[in-house]
């Protein structure tokens, strides 16, 4: 058996992601790394120790299951979800011990769950307070955050690590982050006699870090920045430069396993939604929804035009020749339609006309149709939900500049072609 498809993890690129961050937010900010659900479905015990030697000097989950996959990494590593109890032994009392790992306290009475927790581990431990300025989910009011920073300084149990907030518009109104930062700094600014020296003030995620230095603070929180996906940038035009310097990390490969013509007016998939306008040839692809291949079924409007105006695009490539090619009708659990019209040339010397051709359903050019933020768009979705999506059983493979498979970093063909387009 053979798996039918493989992400290629390109390790170079984190490297150089992690440098386009240092970059924009200079040398005297601290780079927390976020690597919530398993660093976004890609491993996070796999890339951990990466961004750590890349420069991360804090590594953020969301919860202590998360945290488990970390023990041994040599930086501090912040849970952000109200954690009350923590069973003896194992891997986060170790961490514990070693003091390597922080909670967010989010409210009065859960500073004295956490002193309890504490004494029941023989630690003092270091907590973060989650200021709320405007989100409104996790933290507390700046009132009770005051009271909550009088109990943590009364109590040996605690010591204040940090003090943070969250924008709620990191990527879309830098009027809105501007609002919440001038809060937290107002904040801030008014309970220093609370807040030792030594405690790491952070507000800004990867699209707030990326708007310039007022966001910065003491520490920025990058989650999508590592992954490369961020070179959109903030919606707004506020932005650093570096922001078209990310290279994506993440490449989703597969092969066409059967190729077949089908005549005009055939209808191709569950539902028929597609229906050939000539005589046509489609490629099966072995990759599907199971696998976390995005449809169309929760965006009826957008499915109504996809014919039209493809949403989801792969690239063929055979040696040096590439091309584009739509997919078409319903996705299936485990299989796609593409259609190759247009393409039999570069498939002719293949088996059945092309089986065996290489499929990139992420690619990691940003003009290309299959770039995965760009697919993200057309769908409905976000990139991080898009990585989320793919399933835990596809191999991940890391790739290096100096490793055999460095090849499949490359962005440029020497020769490309294109599917024809699907008219009348």
């Amino acid at each position: 058996m053979t798996d039918n498809s493989t992400i290629s993890l390109d390790f170079d690129a984190v490297d150089h992601n992690m440098k386009v961050v240092r970059d924009a937010v200079g040398p005297g900010v601290l780079i927390n790394v976020v690597v919530k659900a398993d660093a976004y479905g890609l491993g996070a015990a796999r890339v951990a120790r990466r961004l750590v030697q890349a420069g991360a000097a804090m590594l953020t989950i969301y919860s202590p299951s998360q945290a488990e996959a970390l023990e041994g990494v040599s930086v501090p590593v912040l849970v952000l979800q109200p954690v009350r109890h923590l069973d003896r032994g194992g891997a986060l009392h170790s961490m514990l011990v070693a003091g390597k790992l922080h909670l967010v306290v989010h409210d009065i009475h859960h500073v004295a769950e956490l002193i309890v927790l504490a004494h029941e581990h023989g630690v003092t431990l270091p907590v973060h307070l989650e200021v709320d300025t405007g989100l409104a989910r996790g933290g507390c009011s700046p009132d009770d955050a005051a009271r909550i920073l009088q109990a943590v300084a009364a109590t040996p149990a605690l010591s204040l690590a940090g003090v943070m907030t969250h924008f709620s518009h990191a990527k879309t109104s830098a009027e809105r982050c501007s609002a919440q930062m001038r809060a937290f700094d107002l904040f801030v600014d008014s309970h220093r006699a609370l807040i030792p020296p030594e405690c790491m003030i952070h507000a800004a995620s990867t699209y707030a870090s990326l708007r310039g230095a007022a966001m910065h603070a003491g520490m920025v929180r990058v989650g999508i920045a590592w992954t490369g996906f961020a070179a959109d940038g903030p919606e707004d035009g506020d932005r650093l430069e570096e922001c078209d310097e990310f290279r994506a990390v993440v490449r989703w490969t597969s092969s066409l396993i059967h190729v077949r013509r089908v005549a005009r007016g055939t209808c191709v998939g569950y539902g028929w939604s597609w229906t050939a306008r000539r005589d046509s040839t489609i490629g099966l692809v072995p990759v599907g929804y199971a696998d976390g291949y995005p449809t169309l079924s929760a965006h009826s409007s957008r499915a109504a035009h996809d014919q039209a105006e493809p949403a989801r695009w792969v690239r063929i490539s055979v040696g040096d020749w590439s091309a584009e090619a739509p997919v078409i009708g319903a996705v299936n659990m485990d299989q796609v339609c593409v259609d190759l019209t247009g393409l039999e040339q570069m498939l002719a010397d293949l088996p059945g006309g092309g089986i065996g051709a290489e499929v990139e359903l992420y690619g990691t050019d940003r003009a290309g149709r299959n770039y995965l933020p760009s697919v993200a768009e057309r769908v409905g979705m976000r990139p991080y939900e898009l990585l989320c999506r793919l399933n835990p059983r596809i191999p991940r493979m890391v790739v290096e500049a100096a490793a055999p498979l460095g090849r499949v970093e490359q962005a440029a063909f020497r020769l490309a072609v294109r599917a024809a387009p699907d008219v009348p």
